[in-house]
């Protein structure tokens, strides 16, 4: 199977949603504490917008209609942390109590997928889509546990839906072709990628995508070339250096491929594809001998700067360096 980093949690921001307050009198410099940590909170970054969370619960203001927002927001800081045993708690909380929240299910399918349980993953994408048939995003993560298990007719099946519900959304087109080339339909998946390259939707997607198909036929120069055109278009882009550092590893550049390895360890991106890219990064400098660093201290590293940016918001805020 080629090796896909296309993120299985897409529009996972999207997901978070805004935690609004009881309005209860704070004096101005704790109100400023506390916007501060709905921003936090409300954009799920990893595990300071996790704190975030556990502050605005634990503040008295949150009205207890709106625990299973807090809860779902921090689960989905803790799961882009690395710390997946946190976040399936939370999201156990979650379906606990909002049993009728399709995104719930989804998103603790998401992390028994990071945890490895596929059976109990599948079991959470079906309940989302049993509760939300429109939910293109679950018929797209089942599919990709699908594809991990080697079912690729009940992957191509989904992406199938998916692709009925969102016929613009070029991850899921991304990811058919590669189940395509899964099943050894190079020519075919190539055809489709391109497509999505013409287009001009996601270019760094495609190229990537399209250098993955040429590395699994062995068409390494192609291969080189693409994951260039990828990365130039899109330098934070972990699957790209983990695909570039396998086609250098494959050529016999051992100082090359640990280099992109590394870039990809330390790019500070967090989704799935980035965690998936890493693990393989890590994977690989163990056997050729490289230092690693663990994924989530890595991560948690990443997140402790004394500012952040937080795409919900667009805005940047200033955060305890101590934490």
């Amino acid at each position: 199977m080629i090796r896909s980093y296309i993120v299985a949690a897409v529009l996972a921001t999207a997901y978070m949603v805004a935690v609004v307050l009881a309005t209860i009198g704070f004096s101005t410099q704790a109100s400023a504490g506390m916007s501060q940590d709905l921003k936090s909170c409300t954009a799920a970054e990893g595990r300071n917008s996790a704190n975030a969370c556990t502050r605005v619960m634990n503040s008295g203001r949150l009205p207890r209609a709106q625990f299973y927002i807090g809860y779902f927001n921090r689960g989905s800081g803790y799961r882009r942390a690395g710390d997946f045993d946190k976040a399936l708690a939370d999201f156990k909380r979650v379906v606990k109590l909002r049993p009728k929240f399709a995104r719930g299910y989804h998103m603790r399918g998401l992390v028994q997928g990071d945890l490895g349980a596929h059976a109990s993953a599948l079991a959470d994408f079906e309940q989302a889509i049993a509760l939300d048939s429109q939910a293109w995003v679950a018929y797209y993560s089942r599919a990709s546990v699908l594809r991990a298990k080697g079912d690729y007719d009940g992957a191509l099946a989904d992406l199938k839906t998916a692709g009925e519900i969102k016929p613009s959304e070029t991850k899921v087109q991304l990811l058919r072709a590669l189940v395509m080339a899964d099943t050894g339909d190079y020519a075919g998946a190539r055809s489709d990628i391109n497509k999505v390259i013409s287009s001009g939707s996601d270019t760094a997607g495609g190229y990537y995508a399209r250098a993955a198909v040429a590395f699994e036929e062995k068409r390494f120069d192609a291969a080189s070339d693409d994951v260039e055109r990828a990365l130039e278009r899109r330098a934070a882009f972990p699957a790209a250096h983990s695909l570039q550092g396998r086609i250098l590893e494959a050529r016999g550049d051992t100082a090359g491929a640990k280099a992109h390895y590394r870039k990809a360890i330390d790019t500070p991106v967090d989704n799935i594809e980035a965690r998936n890219a890493r693990k393989l990064a890590q994977d690989r400098l163990k056997v050729l001998g490289g230092a690693t660093a663990d994924v989530a201290l890595n991560q948690k590293k990443l997140e402790v700067g004394c500012k952040r940016f937080l795409p919900a918001t667009g805005t940047i805020i200033n955060m305890d360096c101590a934490e």
